[in-house]
């Protein structure tokens, strides 16, 4: 990990300078991420010895192998950070792609064998073993570049201890974790045992989702021996978002030229988030995990960790964006990126549903602007079109089985879930004109951040151009046309789109402004919304019987009126110079940083004021017992063992709700086996049953009425006909109890023998 972010400055060997050289190395900043990473981890529970081996597995199995690829496709060094980060990338869909063949036939660390044999060929062969040897001068990365995605990667280092908090490895802390982690853990445990895959708390459905992030932690589980809970909750994000860091900036420098063009990249990617001009902050859940008044795409929330699969798509999306945008500016000319093109979009295929629709999307634009501007065929773009094509439809019809997975046509509906709607009570009742204003908010965000791209003017029409906003076209039109009925997948199309469009608006405002005003024009942005914050007051408006909906829209929509105002007259006074455009954008841009502040100063005040670590007030959804008990029949099963349970509702389902919530996946999480029926909630089939039943898919009623019956008629009246149809029809081995809300009948003991007990959770076995 530490080299991910390290450039050696070694042009100047005279004895003289040796001192000097040496303290202006990148690889001081890479050791500061390193070493605080380290500190972090041991902080949250990882010993030195864990986090050392995983560091070794990422740097040797994974980044290296992929770092000498990489410089394969591109006939040499890109430059060290590059080649590391985006190699890293590379080398995930290596892991991956080898270890579905592994597994397959039962011998999952054979995926070693790729990685080994790929620094043996290029050890080897005479012809690849100058792919060691790294760029010249002109690559090496300033100082300040090294610097400035250091200071990002510790920001979200420190952003991710707002999720270690709540995620410790102990009772009562497990027992409260974010209510997807469990999902997370059956998944890898699946991944980790099998591939034939089946959905792991409830084995009659298929699996019809990106699984790729989860195989890359079985993987990483075979080869070190390390707990899936420590890679889900500690380890396996951190490589990846440090990585995707450095690949991002890789991406700005190749769009805008330079290496300035990139950090900015960077730092626009994670920082420049939507302005947030209230005094008040937001509701609880919005103001935990990070969410902004207006849906910006944000990486600086906890979807960092608790969508792994986001993470793992982002960064290897990078390796597909970076070839693509040389083959529109070198014309397709070169073999082996046309080579690399067709075959890396199979990492991104099942490493996130998100992405490759957007790039289909942005080629589409690409060859429309084409035929309209030049009244031709643009033939690479179309080239790629094809192929992005025939991976969409290979992931549609093979990985996600053609289903939509709750994602719908839903115009608008994205918005009825607007924080700062939720928070003042505005879409409670979602009439039209309140969601109208919210996106007019909405949009507005999305100007100030990227409003930079047009500053290219002419060059906005570039294929490479085009490209950049598509993907961002993209997102905003899935954002506002589409729904979720999990309430923001339709969000994570803008969030894969930002770094491209974060790359196309410094690449505008580079082309603008070249002066030092441009820090006189950000400052001025941050002082006005600090200034209105401070207007504003910190009382949250909210509907209700002394504020009315008109007062509260007024509410929301002065301090952005404001912002349009300033902007409005900086634009009346530029009268149509380059430059005085560019400084309205900067200080637009300026308006976003004190959102970005707000929300690490946040995760301050949490940590002081609630406690850093072992932290127990999230919802309650794991059964206390059950991490003890599910290792224990980890240990003593095989993992082609089916388990039944009595138990189908989450806790926070059962207490103080009239609805059961299906989504308990605590059993097939900590047990790595497969449930006859645990619960049914995240599978395709619950989301096709929403309309069916008229209810969200975590409150679904089993459409295998018949199986449910006879899983439960074991547990409420087991006798030798009740557990013998488990065992003899369904060939289960394993009773999982959990008898602290709705224990089984004291019967049980008599048909099935009582094998390990923990908290108010019994193993059995028949």
């Amino acid at each position: 990990m530490t080299t991910l972010l390290a450039e050696r400055d070694d042009s100047d060997t005279r004895p003289g300078r040796a001192i000097r050289v040496s303290w202006r190395s990148g690889w001081w900043p890479a050791g500061l991420v390193f070493g605080a990473t380290g500190a972090v981890l041991h902080a949250y529970g990882v010993s030195l010895p864990v986090f050392l081996t995983f560091a070794a597995y990422v740097a040797l199995a994974v980044t290296l192998p992929g770092m000498l690829v990489w410089r394969l496709i591109h006939r040499g060094s890109r430059g060290l950070g590059e080649d590391l980060a985006v190699g890293t990338a590379v080398g995930y869909g290596l892991e991956v792609l080898a270890y579905v063949p592994a597994r397959a036939l039962g011998v999952p660390l054979a995926a070693l064998a790729v990685p080994i044999a790929v620094i043996a060929a290029f050890l080897g062969f005479k012809s690849l073993r100058r792919y060691w040897r790294g760029g010249g001068p002109a690559d090496r990365q300033p100082v300040a570049h090294a610097w400035t995605l250091a200071a990002i990667a510790l920001v979200l280092l420190f952003w991710s201890t707002l999720y270690y908090r709540h995620h410790g490895f102990g009772w009562p802390s497990y027992g409260k974790p974010d209510i997807d982690l469990p999902f997370h853990l059956a998944l890898v445990g699946e991944l980790k045992h099998h591939m034939d895959l089946v959905t792991p708390w409830v084995v009659s459905e298929p699996i019809y989702y990106h699984w790729f992030a989860y195989a890359d932690m079985a993987a990483t589980s075979w080869a070190t021996g390390i707990e899936p809970y420590a890679l889900v909750t500690r380890l396996s994000v951190l490589p990846v978002s440090f990585a995707l860091v450095v690949a991002v900036a890789a991406v700005g420098r190749r769009v805008g030229g330079s290496w300035t063009a990139g950090a900015l990249t960077a730092l626009a990617s994670f920082f420049a988030l939507a302005p947030d001009p209230y005094g008040w902050v937001q509701d609880l859940f919005y103001r935990d995990y990070g969410f902004n008044p207006t849906d910006d795409g944000s990486n600086i929330r906890l979807t960092l960790w608790t969508s792994p699969t986001q993470t793992f798509g982002a960064l290897v999306f990078v390796p597909v964006m970076l070839v693509l945008l040389d083959l529109l500016r070198e014309h397709g000319a070169d073999r082996r990126r046309r080579l690399a093109f067709l075959l890396l979009p199979a990492a991104v295929t099942g490493a996130k549903a998100s992405f490759l629709p957007t790039l289909f999307c942005g080629l589409l634009l690409v060859l429309a602007v084409c035929f309209l501007r030049e009244r031709r065929l643009h033939r690479i773009a179309a080239a790629a079109l094809a192929v992005v094509l025939g991976w969409l439809v290979f992931a549609q019809l093979v990985l996600f089985g053609g289903q939509s997975q709750g994602l719908g046509l839903g115009p608008l509906d994205a918005l009825r879930r607007n924080p700062a709607g939720v928070s003042t009570h505005f879409t409670e009742d979602p009439r039209l004109y309140r969601l109208i204003v919210l996106f007019a908010l909405t949009a507005f965000g999305w100007l100030a951040i990227w409003g930079g791209a047009f500053g290219l003017r002419r060059g906005l029409l570039g294929p490479d151009a085009v490209l950049l906003l598509g993907l961002g076209l993209a997102g905003f039109a899935i954002l506002v046309l589409f729904g979720h009925s999990g309430g923001q997948a339709e969000g994570f199309f803008l969030q894969g789109a930002r770094p491209y469009l974060a790359a196309l608006a410094v690449w505008g405002l580079l082309a603008m402004v070249k002066s030092a005003r441009v820090l006189y024009a950000f400052a001025a942005g941050v002082a006005l919304i600090y200034a209105i914050r401070l207007l504003d007051g910190r009382q949250v408006p909210v509907i209700g019987p002394e504020r009315r909906a008109a007062a509260v829209t007024l509410d929301l929509v002065w301090p952005w009126a404001v912002i349009a105002a300033v902007a409005a007259a900086g634009l009346l006074l530029a009268r149509r110079r380059p430059v005085c455009y560019g400084l309205v954008a900067v200080f637009l841009l300026g308006c976003t940083a004190p959102t970005a502040v707000r929300q690490v100063t946040y995760a301050v005040q949490d940590g002081r004021a609630n406690g850093w670590s072992e932290r127990a007030d999230l919802w309650p959804i794991v059964t206390q017992g059950t991490l003890e008990a599910g290792r224990w029949l980890r240990d003593h099963s095989s993992p082609d063992d089916l388990v039944a349970t009595n138990m189908h509702c989450a806790y926070e389902g059962r207490r103080g709700r009239s609805a059961c919530d299906r989504r308990h996946f605590g059993i097939a999480a900590y047990s790595e086996r497969r449930v006859l029926v645990e619960s049914w909630a995240y599978t395709a089939e619950a989301h096709n049953q929403e309309t069916l039943q008229g209810v969200p898919q975590e409150h679904t009623d089993y459409w295998r009425p018949r199986i449910l019956a006879d899983n439960d008629a074991a547990f409420t009246d087991p006798s030798p006909m009740t557990i013998g149809v488990l065992r003899d029809r369904y060939h289960v081995r394993w009773l999982f109890t959990e008898d602290d809300i709705m224990p089984p009948s004291p019967e049980l003991g008599r048909y099935a023998t009582l094998m390990f007990r923990s908290g108010a959770c019994a193993v059995y076995r028949i």
